[in-house]
């Protein structure tokens, strides 16, 4: 649902008719507001981590400033603008159909003073949220220019500005009960906030059960790469890994 359609849905709950908030009314100002607080709240939710907002450095938008391919001599690159923390490895590739992947491991911030004379096939991430994050190559070993970078990350989720807006969430409509009942003339209005918790809920429970056909304990995907570190692997072998 896009942003328009959520507030509609709010708009059909509180007034039970058809005509709609012009966009450039204050109730819709106000409703946008509320819906990008629901947001925050679904982001934040018991700590959950929401397989929604995991993606790739490969899937994110060119806007987000992250940097996709290797430079010569050059170690260091920035990571996209709406990274919340890093996957468990990270890949360069050759930029043809026939690629072979180097999986690098990824090592915390503070082991690497013990790494200063390595030749390891390692990386590390540094920075915040607030200040953005980079990727450090290990600085020992030559990257090939245009080569490709991809990762894994978990990113902040998307607030509206928009009326086409889109979110990640899994049902909007938690959205439209939020935004209905904080925006009820009585206050709070305790069935849409109960049923906008209770979708709320029904997405964490619904995050945590896993997928079809796949076991739900599995192993460290980072420990798994890390025995690979510095391989270059052809991308047709990677198949079920």
């Amino acid at each position: 649902m896009t942003e328009q359609q959520i507030i509609d849905a709010a708009y059909n709950l509180l007034e039970q008719d058809n005509t709609k908030w012009a966009t450039t009314d204050d109730e819709y100002s106000t409703a946008r507001a509320f819906l990008n607080m629901g947001v925050g709240r679904w982001e934040t939710y018991m700590n959950t981590t929401w397989r929604e907002l995991w993606t790739t450095l490969t899937d994110s938008a060119s806007t987000l400033s992250g940097d996709k391919t290797t430079s010569a001599a050059v170690s260091a690159y920035d990571c996209p603008t709406d990274m919340v923390r890093p996957g468990g490895y990270v890949t360069t590739s050759a930029s043809t159909a026939t690629s072979t992947h180097t999986f690098w491991t990824v090592k915390n911030p503070e082991d690497t003073a013990i790494l200063a004379n390595s030749d390891e096939y390692y990386c590390y991430f540094t920075g915040n949220k607030r200040t953005g994050f980079d990727l450090h190559f290990n600085s020992r070993i030559t990257l090939t220019a245009g080569h490709t970078i991809d990762y894994p990350y978990y990113k902040a989720a998307t607030t509206s500005s928009s009326t086409s807006t889109v979110l990640e969430m899994s049902d909007s409509y938690y959205l439209a009960y939020f935004i209905a009942a904080h925006m009820s003339e009585e206050g709070i209005n305790a069935d849409f906030f109960n049923m906008s918790e209770e979708k709320l809920e029904n997405m964490r429970v619904q995050n945590m059960s896993g997928l079809w056909g796949v076991p739900f304990q599995i192993d460290d995907i980072s420990e798994g790469f890390g025995d690979v570190g510095g391989k270059t692997i052809s991308s047709t072998n990677q198949t079920g890994r």
